[in-house]
């Protein structure tokens, strides 16, 4: 079941116009490292309840966090590597993706410095650890309206038990009355990453030359911009705007579409 082509990409759906459409912020790692390395590739948009079925039919095991067994991004790749893997050539889960690209597609690089580029990604990612939690509670619950029926039932389900239990608009009114403390996370936790970004020759964290800290970040900042732009501009603004310079710089490669191509998913087996 491996593609003909380079690559296929298996996105979430949204109701989102243009390039919006693609709004998770781990399917948008991806998709930024594909048009950064302008890997040819095709791409289909599941809906939540489809994943499962997918990880059955391109045997995957599901994850080890038994609230999110299934999750995108997932790619097929015709490249030698994906097959040892996986005999579908299937690859799941955002760093073996892009570590998987990097190897099969070397230039241009996503860790210019090697080594180095790779600890420092993993310095961004323990920050925006520590940012996420904000964010899970005032983003998801703006999410839910774009999904398709199927869609909206599974993340209303799942994401119930992980925000509280509450309904997701309660979630969000609450959000909202301690957004103040919210925003406080954000605004120091980010103070590291702008500290990092200050200075310079470029808008990206090593200068001039994008790597996967770079995408990793501007995918969680295109996942708030996608649903609160109010929310956005205060993201962007912070600092002397090294966020809004990162992003602008980025945008391309978070916008970029592959063609478009149909994944009919049959219903998942019951486990």
């Amino acid at each position: 079941m491996a593609t003909p082509d380079p690559v296929h990409f298996f996105d979430l759906y949204s109701d989102l116009p243009g390039p919006s459409k693609s709004w998770s912020p781990n399917t948008l790692k991806i998709r930024a490292v594909l048009n950064y390395k302008k890997v040819p590739y095709t791409q289909s948009f599941l809906s939540f309840p489809d994943i499962k079925s997918l990880f059955q039919i391109l045997d995957l095991p599901p994850n080890n966090d038994q609230a999110f067994a299934y999750t995108l991004p997932v790619i097929l790749s015709n490249k030698a590597s994906a097959a040892a893997q996986n005999p579908h050539g299937a690859i799941k889960d955002s760093l073996p993706i892009a570590l998987h690209l990097e190897k099969a597609f070397p230039f241009p690089s996503i860790l210019p410095s090697g080594d180095a580029s790779y600890a420092l990604l993993v310095a961004v990612d323990r920050i925006m650890d520590l940012i996420y939690p904000a964010f899970w509670r005032l983003i998801p619950p703006l999410v839910v309206g774009h999904l398709d029926t199927r869609g909206q039932e599974y993340f209303h389900e799942s994401r119930k038990n992980f925000l509280g239990g509450l309904p997701l608009p309660d979630v969000r009114r609450a959000a909202l009355e301690d957004f103040d403390e919210l925003w406080k996370v954000i605004e120091t936790e980010s103070a590291s990453l702008i500290k990092i970004l200050k200075g310079r020759e470029g808008p990206f964290f090593e200068g001039e030359k994008p790597g996967l800290a770079d995408f990793w970040l501007v995918s969680l900042w295109a996942f708030v911009e996608r649903f609160d732009k109010e929310l956005f501009g205060k993201i962007v603004a912070l600092g002397d705007g090294e966020f809004g310079r990162l992003y602008d710089a980025a945008r391309p490669w978070l916008e970029g579409q592959g063609v478009d191509k149909e994944w009919v998913v049959p219903p998942a087996a019951s486990s």
